[in-house]
């Protein structure tokens, strides 16, 4: 296909017509507790963070149009549909099934139009039986976020890390959101204090999004694109994003680099918040003062939080030494497949 876009986009610059090859790129993920819990911040962050997954395969790439399924209990929200009375209608713990449809929706098209991706297409199912004294609903909502985009095929595949390589944070600050998302994700709805429920829903910020995907889709359309790796911040926060870069080479991330808008949060809030927007790079460190010029033209906050280290381990450091987190790359994958 043919790309039209700046030859250099750290400064004005001719647009030039080139011709590239490309592979298309698809996703589609479950935001089930989350949409359950807050619906309208739910379904957004879904969508949010399925365009963020396509940003970051290979070493960069371009979403272009997004899908929303959502599967509820039934809304009730007319009378005479005999099939509604199957069930009584239960006491709902956050959210009823009709709000959940409104305010979802609501969520999923806002992040799309105000990130720049339109909401194509979708469905909704609504469902309640019983048989044999079991009863079986969608009392936990299942939404689904899913979509389309492409990226180039000399950008498909992720790099290698090596030594020296820089670890840059491009995004919003450290708050205390998505705190264990993950995991309260992956138990009854209900079964923690709805103060840890609420503070394990992420909150959509679409227009930080959009400037850190200005930067990505910049680097990706030069002709060098100094990306060595790139991942998304979701569940786990920085622990995850940032020990997925480094890999098996390890890695050091230094705290007091990380932007932190509130300074109450301790050091396990900082590294495992899943505030929202973000996306983690591995840089040749040659480059970063290009990749700087573009983040600022594009108003993306970007932050030079470590490097990899080629020891195999992965560590957060304070300002003081004192390091809250140090595992061997190996161990800290285990980890992480228990936390995500």
């Amino acid at each position: 296909m043919e790309q039209f876009s700046p030859a250099d986009h750290s400064t004005s610059d001719y647009f030039i017509i080139k011709d590239i090859k490309t592979v298309i790129s698809l996703k589609a993920e479950t935001h089930n507790f989350p949409t359950t819990v807050e619906p309208f911040n739910g379904a957004s962050t879904g969508t949010g963070g399925e365009i963020r997954d396509r940003m970051g395969g290979g070493k960069g790439s371009w979403p272009i149009a997004g899908t929303a399924v959502y599967m509820t209990s039934y809304p009730r929200t007319d009378e005479g549909r005999e099939w509604e009375d199957i069930l009584p209608v239960r006491q709902w713990l956050y959210q009823t099934p009709e709000q959940i449809l409104i305010k979802a929706s609501n969520g999923a098209s806002d992040f799309g139009n105000k990130f720049g991706q339109p909401l194509i297409c979708g469905s909704v199912l609504t469902f309640e039986h019983q048989e044999n004294g079991e009863k079986y609903a969608y009392d936990k909502v299942i939404m689904l976020a899913g979509g389309v985009g492409y990226g180039t095929q000399r950008d498909c595949l992720k790099g290698h890390p090596e030594k020296g390589n820089k670890v840059v944070v491009m995004g919003g600050d450290n708050y205390r959101i998505g705190l264990g998302g993950g995991s309260v994700s992956s138990v009854e709805t209900g079964r923690y204090s709805s103060g840890i429920e609420l503070n394990a829903v992420q909150r959509a910020n679409a227009e930080m999004q959009k400037r850190a995907y200005n930067v990505v889709r910049a680097l990706c359309e030069e002709d060098n694109n100094p990306i060595v790796s790139i991942h998304d911040h979701g569940s786990a926060g920085h622990v995850n994003c940032l020990s997925e870069l480094v890999e098996e080479n390890g890695g050091i991330i230094h705290m007091d680099k990380l932007p932190i808008g509130d300074q109450t949060l301790s050091a396990k809030e900082i590294i495992a918040n899943e505030s929202q927007e973000r996306m983690g790079l591995l840089i040749d460190e040659p480059a970063i003062e290009h990749v700087q010029k573009i983040a600022d033209r594009e108003r993306a906050p970007m932050y030079t939080v470590g490097e990899t280290t080629g020891d195999a381990r992965f560590a957060f450091e304070q300002a003081d030494g004192v390091r809250p987190f140090d595992l061997a790359v190996d161990r800290c994958s285990a980890l992480l497949r228990r936390l995500t």
